[in-house]
């Protein structure tokens, strides 16, 4: 069986290589809208619509079965709130949650993450590309997302 699991041990090598580690040790640049002890999220370098987030937790694994159940909850929690932030500075119709598990399910970066995509009604159906957007764009939406996230906080 090709994908990861509990029993298969993690090299350190292939940790200390993986991106979205470096992503939660701060050697990598991100976009980070939202952390806390267990979970950050940060913008999709390559994002299918404007405002892509992926929402992970901070503590390798490579997919959802290296994970108990509370911590399965605990990301779809985060996920969830997180999308209602990502909606709301957007403004979108609605969003998809995305979870691939294992390269032949277009896993591209081994540790668990989950894509919040937003959606707009007028991209119903339509193939949804990769886009390059700037820094300054990426900045920006990150911070509307992060306004969002406590929308009390940017009223004062």
């Amino acid at each position: 069986m090709s994908l990861s699991s509990s029993s298969r041990p993690k090299s350190d090598a292939s940790l200390s290589n993986c991106v979205f580690c470096k992503i939660v040790k701060g050697s990598l640049p991100s976009f980070t809208v939202y952390q806390d002890e267990k979970y950050i999220a940060f913008l999709d370098a390559f994002p299918f619509s404007l405002g892509h987030t992926l929402v992970c937790p901070k503590k390798h694994g490579e997919t959802v079965w290296d994970m108990n159940e509370e911590e399965i909850g605990g990301l779809f929690t985060v996920a969830s709130m997180v999308s209602k932030a990502v909606v709301r500075a957007t403004e979108a119709d609605g969003f998809r949650f995305v979870q691939n598990n294992g390269e032949a399910a277009n896993q591209v970066v081994p540790h668990v993450h989950i894509h919040t995509i937003p959606v707009k009604l007028i991209d119903k159906g339509k193939w949804m590309d990769r886009k390059r957007l700037s820094n300054e764009e990426m900045e920006n939406i990150a911070d509307k997302i992060r306004k969002a996230m406590n929308p009390k906080a940017s009223h004062n």
